[in-house]
């Protein structure tokens, strides 16, 4: 597997925003939604563009579990002209967020416009 660092995926942002936070009763997991999120349109070849490429969005939610396990889901809208041909897509780059760093992640983005950023941080225990 390749790893591509991207710093820009850094949420550090987020404390920029009064996220919307909810304690799930049945799992034990703390959803948070709203903060500040990077992503990138993917080239062709599944890497990460020219800096041109980059994409913000505050429609996001971070998901910890009660093991400690979490996840970092971020919806795009592609700026007019930044969209590629075809449907793109790129794993395993480094993400960081405020909770870690992981290679667990993944970045799709479709000729129509809409991307979507995931990143998972397993509980290692």
């Amino acid at each position: 597997m390749r790893v591509t660092f991207l710093t820009a995926l850094t949420l550090s942002l987020a404390l920029t925003f009064t996220p919307e936070s909810a304690m799930a009763q049945s799992s034990g997991a703390t959803v948070t939604k709203d903060l500040g999120c990077y992503g990138f349109v993917p080239t062709a070849s599944g890497g990460i563009g020219g800096t041109n490429t980059y994409i913000y969005t505050t429609e996001s939610s971070v998901v910890i579990k009660g093991n400690g396990s979490t996840s970092l889901s971020c919806h795009f809208n592609i700026p007019a002209g930044l969209e590629p041909k075809t449907t793109t897509r790129a794993r395993g780059f480094l993400c960081n967020t405020f909770l870690g760093s992981t290679t667990d992640s993944r970045m799709l983005a479709s000729s129509g416009g809409n991307a979507t950023l995931t990143c998972r941080i397993r509980n290692r225990n």
